[in-house]
């Protein structure tokens, strides 16, 4: 039985249109329309996005109602060992942005003050 990736691949192939084509009509990204076809969907930015992209793909292409009867993978079908893996990922990627603003904000805070502290300086000291 040929998986819901390799379907839509065949129409798309069928249909004589190009991934970039298909991503011009359905918004979604050509790596992830890339990720349903070759059925990685541990490529996709969230678990969530998998049945909605599937179903959108499947629609610009007119085989919606075919795959209809076909269930969506599963959250089983994605190995554990990749999801925990994005989501560390994710989760270091929020670190590393929470410390980079905080570095930015201390900066910006630095100079403030620094400047507030020459204007003192100027206006007690070199104003007379």
């Amino acid at each position: 039985m040929m998986g819901v990736g390799a379907r839509l691949e065949r129409a798309r192939v069928e249909q004589g249109l190009t991934i970039e084509q298909v991503a011009e009509r359905t918004k979604i990204k050509p790596q992830f329309l890339e990720a349903i076809e070759q059925e990685q969907f541990h490529l996709l930015p969230d678990q969530a996005y998998v049945r909605p992209f599937i179903r959108t793909y499947a629609r610009a292409l007119g085989v919606e109602d075919e795959l209809e009867a076909e269930e969506a993978p599963k959250e089983s079908t994605l190995r554990v060992d990749e999801l925990t893996v994005s989501i560390r990922e994710r989760r270091e990627r929020a670190r590393r942005a929470r410390r980079t603003r905080f570095l930015i904000r201390s900066a910006v805070v630095l100079v403030i003050l620094a400047a507030v502290a020459v204007a003192v300086y100027w206006f007690m000291f070199r104003g007379n």
